[in-house]
């Protein structure tokens, strides 16, 4: 019913709204035309001295050579029934050479005279002390052109106080204003004492461009800060215009009469009632149920399980059967994710034996090379057998660390390395000298893939550091493990050992196969890594920079005190 009405109370705010805006465009036509009345003396007043300078314009052009003659005339003009006390006629440059007091003068700073030759037509402008007397004129400058060539200018005065005074009392009771303004913002009369002029005007336009509001009528505070309503009207078109003011309380419009607003806001109050009515039942109704709907929606995708079914209230036959929908599609989603995690916890289970037994396969085939190893009969073959040992027991390193930890699709770059450096560290060149170890390790989850091979290769960098291992003067051997990330998803493994008195016999230092660093080389190229080696006079190191993400960037080049070769590391 509420939407059925809407039309018919559109039409009813729509007409009525039309009724407003004509009741309020008649009242500001009305203060408007009041404004115009207001000012008529000023109209009357203006329009008169520029008829006059016209036509004093035409009767001084046969005596402009006689300044007697021209002097007189406009001695005789001044002295006629009019309100104008001085005319004169100013030549191009700015002098006075003829007036209706007999005296010249030069005017060609003053304004009047530059707004004049400015405007190049009829002009008004305030001249204050012209005559010497310190009264305030009003002046309308006409030029005098003979075949289209200026002569010069004749201007008359007219008091100023006669022209503030002619009509701006008739409606002081009123609290009405006014100010006449002409093209170049000047202000030519008002209504107010010449001081206060400026404060009767709209504070928010510029006084030269009140001539383009012309016909318009608006509310703005005016220059002292009180708001009031503003008529602009034309006096002389395109040249004077007359702003009039008056107070907010005296001139209410329709616009503003709380009956016109109570007349606009009646339908859209019962429309806003109909709708209030219809929203209720539409909550009563619907959007109860929806939101009841919509909650136990969000509760089960957010993984709330306690008590995922749905119980509306007195539902209507509609959600009653999406009632019974959602609460079957609950006990069927429930049912397959319990399962689904029955497999998942199969499948986990299953996979975690698969690394336990690869890794007790791993270790008896290593611990079967250790018991061949002490009947090996050559040093050869028992070097040989203990670099297999060490290479299966590190690959029993990783599926440990696989099976113990909680997340079976990752390993700890930090945990792995260590238990690799457990198992390795206790190896020594044969001499019984303790070897320091020293770690700074990075925790990074790595792929199971990458484990594997950083494992590999972390054994065997191991190896060559300890195999090449050197006791320095006045120090113990050393080994430093470090694994950082030097930019977003790049890390980079360092080892260094100490050199000096090697640790491992001399035979077993030069009699190396190779084998240790081509495994290094094809482990860093399966880590998409970039490795080298550095030597100072202490110590010998192995770096390898590779990326833990695909599109990995390696940190920008850096100076650094080591030198480093090309040369791939010996084994």
């Amino acid at each position: 019913m509420t939407f059925a009405l809407l039309p018919l109370g559109l039409i009813a705010l729509y007409q009525t709204n039309a009724v407003v805006d004509e009741a309020t465009r008649l009242s500001h036509a009305s203060l408007l035309d009041q404004t115009e009345r207001a000012a008529s003396r000023e109209r009357e007043l203006l329009q008169r001295a520029g008829g006059a300078t016209e036509g004093v314009a035409a009767a001084i052009l046969p005596v402009l050579d006689d300044r007697r003659a021209c002097s007189s005339l406009l001695q005789a003009f001044t002295e006629g029934p009019n309100p104008f006390t001085f005319a004169a006629f100013i030549t191009p440059d700015g002098r006075m050479i003829c007036a209706s007091d007999g005296k010249a003068r030069d005017v060609s700073e003053r304004w009047m005279y530059l707004k004049a030759r400015q405007t190049a037509q009829l002009s008004f402008a305030l001249g204050r002390d012209l005559l010497g007397e310190g009264g305030s004129f009003l002046l309308a400058t006409s030029p005098v052109q003979r075949d289209g060539i200026l002569l010069g200018y004749v201007s008359i005065a007219i008091p100023h106080k006669v022209s503030a005074a002619g009509s701006g009392n008739n409606w002081s009771d009123r609290g009405i204003q006014y100010v006449t303004v002409d093209g170049q913002g000047e202000i030519l009369s008002s209504s107010v004492p010449e001081q206060e002029a400026a404060q009767v005007l709209p504070v928010s336009v510029p006084r030269r461009d009140l001539l383009t509001f012309t016909g318009e009528t608006f509310f703005e505070d005016d220059r002292s800060g009180n708001e009031r309503f503003f008529a602009v009207s034309e006096i002389l078109p395109g040249q004077v215009s007359v702003v009039g003011s008056w107070p907010v309380e005296n001139a209410m419009t329709a616009a503003r009469n709380p009956a016109s607003l109570m007349t606009i806001a009646f339908p859209v109050l019962m429309w806003l009632a109909g709708i209030s009515v219809a929203i209720l039942g539409l909550q009563q109704m619907v959007i109860r149920h929806l939101s009841a709907l919509r909650r136990a929606m969000r509760r089960y995708a957010l993984g709330e399980r306690e008590d995922p079914r749905l119980e509306l209230y007195n539902p209507p036959r509609e959600f009653e059967e999406a009632e019974q929908s959602f609460n079957r599609m609950v006990a069927i989603l429930s049912e397959a994710e319990r399962r689904r995690e029955l497999d998942l916890e199969e499948k986990t289970i299953l996979l975690r034996e698969v690394h336990h037994r690869v890794k007790n396969n791993l270790q008896l085939v290593a611990s079967i090379m250790n018991m061949q190893g002490r009947t090996a009969q050559t040093p050869e073959a028992r070097r040989m057998l203990s670099q297999l040992q060490r290479r299966v027991r590190g690959l029993a390193t990783i599926h440990r660390s696989l099976n113990t930890n909680p997340d079976i699709t990752t390993v700890d770059s930090r945990d792995l390395i260590q238990e690799l450096i457990s198992e390795i560290g206790s190896m020594n060149a044969g001499t019984g000298q303790e070897i320091v170890i020293e770690t700074n390790l990075a925790p990074v989850p790595l792929s199971q893939d990458q484990g594997v091979t950083l494992s590999m290769l972390v054994s065997e960098a191991m190896t060559n550091a300890v195999k090449y291992l050197g006791v320095p003067d006045g120090g113990r051997p050393r080994i430093d493990v470090c694994l950082r990330e030097t930019a977003p998803d790049w890390l980079e493994l360092e080892i260094t050992n100490t050199k000096g008195q090697p640790l491992a016999a001399e035979d077993e230092v030069l009699q190396g196969t190779g084998i240790g660093a081509r495994l290094m080389m094809a482990f860093a190229a399966q880590l998409d890594g970039i490795a080298s080696t550095g030597e100072t006079e202490t110590a010998y190191t192995y770096r390898l920079g590779f990326p833990v993400a695909v599109g990995a960037e390696p940190p920008a080049a850096k100076d650094k005190e080591q030198d480093h070769d090309a040369e791939e590391p010996a084994a």
